[in-house]
C-alpha cells in the first residue's frame, strides 16, 4: 500500500468514527465507540465482531460507492450492536425481529436490513422510477421540446396536471406508497444561491421535501454539501430531472443572453435568479389555475406536507434538524428583470443525454 493510500484510509476511519458518533447523537442512542477497520479481501460488505468490540467495512465498498450507501452498511453493522449491547437479545437471530427493532431505531434503509449479498442500487445512483403516472409525464417533456412555443407550454402544463392529480389521489387514498432519496451532488463546499433556488422550486412545486446536507466524498477524502430530496420514488424521478434541466438551462441561456447583450461575467447571478424567480412565477400561477380549475384548494406546496407516510419516512431520515435563514444576494436590476421575462416563458423538457453518469428515466438536457 503506497503512503497516499494509507493516508487516504485513515482519513475513512476518522470518517467512520465521526460518522458514528453523530449517528448515535442524531438517533439518541448511546453504544460503545467500536475500533474501525477497512479491510482488502473481505467479501461482505460490512461486519460486527462483539467479541473484538471492531466494525469492519470492505475496502471495495468505499471505493466503489456513494457515501450514503457506505453509511447505511455502517447503521446496518450498529444495529447489530445495539442488539447486542442495548437489547441484550444476541442470541436471537442475526436479522429476527431484534435486529428489525434495531434497524426502526436507528433509521436504516429497508433495502439495507437483510443479510447482506450484493448492495441494493439506490435510486440515488440510479434514478429509479416507474409506473403509469412516470411514463405519461416524461411523454409529455418530450413533447414540450416543440418549437410551437403553445404547443410546448400546452405539453408542460399537462405534466404539471398530472403530477398534481396522482400525488391528491395518493393522498386521499392513503394509497401504498414506496417512499425514497435522491442525493444531487453539485459538487462544491457550499450550495450556491441559484441551487438554493432550484431547491426551494422543486420543494413547493415538485412534491419533494429538501434538506441541505454534508458529505463526504471517499475519493477526495473532502466534505462537500449536498441536497437531499425525499418523497415517493416517481416524484423523486421526476425532481431530479427538473433540477438537472434547471442547472444546464441556466448556462445556455445565460451564454445566449451574453451573446446579444455584452453583459459581463459579474452579472450571471443576477441573470440566473431572476431566470428561476421567473419561473416560479410561472408555476405559481400554474398552481392557482389547476385549484380554481378543479375546484381544491391545496397548493402544491401543502400536498407533501399533507402526506403521513411521508412526514414519517422524512423524521425518521432527519430525526434533529435545524432551520438557517440565508441573505438574498445583491444583484443587478436590469439582468435580473430581463432573466425573470425569459423564466416565465420557460419550459421543462425531456432531456436527451444522461446526466453526470447516472442512467434511466427522466435525465437532463442542457
Amino acid at each position: 500500500m503506497s503512503e497516499k493510500e494509507s493516508r487516504l484510509m485513515e482519513a475513512w476511519r476518522r470518517q467512520l468514527a465521526q460518522e458514528y458518533r453523530h449517528l448515535c447523537w442524531l438517533y439518541r442512542v448511546q453504544l460503545r465507540l467500536p475500533l474501525f477497520e477497512i479491510r482488502d479481501g473481505q467479501s461482505r460488505a460490512g461486519a460486527w465482531s462483539p467479541g473484538l468490540d471492531t466494525l469492519s467495512l470492505a475496502s471495495w465498498l468505499v471505493r466503489d460507492h456513494s457515501w450514503d450507501v457506505v453509511l447505511e452498511v455502517l447503521k446496518h453493522e450498529m444495529s447489530h450492536q445495539y442488539v447486542q449491547q442495548v437489547l441484550g437479545r444476541g442470541d436471537e437471530l442475526p436479522h429476527g425481529p431484534a435486529f428489525q427493532e434495531a434497524c426502526d431505531r436507528l433509521g436504516v434503509h429497508p433495502e439495507f436490513r437483510t443479510a447482506q449479498g450484493a448492495i441494493p442500487r439506490l435510486i440515488s445512483k440510479e434514478g429509479q422510477g416507474a409506473g403509469a403516472m412516470l411514463a405519461r409525464v416524461e411523454k409529455l417533456f418530450a413533447l414540450a421540446q416543440s418549437a410551437n412555443e403553445h404547443e410546448a407550454a400546452l405539453a408542460m402544463q399537462k405534466a404539471n396536471a398530472i403530477l398534481r392529480r396522482y400525488n391528491l389521489e395518493r393522498l386521499h387514498r392513503q394509497a401504498a406508497t414506496d417512499y425514497d432519496y435522491l442525493i444531487i451532488k453539485p459538487g462544491g463546499k457550499r450550495i450556491a444561491a441559484h441551487q438554493r433556488l432550484i431547491a426551494a422550486i422543486l420543494k413547493d412545486f415538485f412534491y419533494v421535501n429538501v434538506v441541505i446536507a454534508r458529505q463526504f466524498e471517499a475519493a477526495s477524502g473532502e466534505t462537500l454539501r449536498v441536497i437531499e430530496l425525499t418523497g415517493a420514488k416517481e416524484n423523486l424521478a421526476v425532481a431530479g430531472h427538473v433540477y438537472h434541466f434547471l442547472s444546464r438551462r441556466l448556462e445556455y441561456l445565460w451564454q445566449e443572453y451574453r451573446k446579444s447583450t455584452g453583459a459581463t461575467g459579474r452579472e450571471k447571478n443576477s441573470y440566473w435568479l431572476g431566470v428561476l424567480n421567473g419561473f416560479r412565477e410561472k408555476l405559481i400561477r400554474q398552481d392557482r389555475e389547476a385549484m380554481r380549475s378543479t375546484g381544491d384548494n391545496m397548493a402544491s406546496s401543502l400536498i407533501c406536507a399533507s402526506d403521513p407516510g411521508l412526514i414519517r419516512y422524512y423524521r425518521a431520515r432527519y430525526p434533529r434538524l435545524r432551520t438557517v435563514q440565508h441573505n438574498g444576494p445583491r444583484v443587478h436590476a436590469d439582468t435580473y428583470q430581463a432573466g425573470q421575462q425569459e423564466g416565465k416563458q420557460l419550459v421543462i423538457h425531456k432531456g436527451v443525454a444522461a446526466d453526470g453518469g447516472n442512467t434511466g428515466l427522466l435525465l437532463a438536457d442542457g
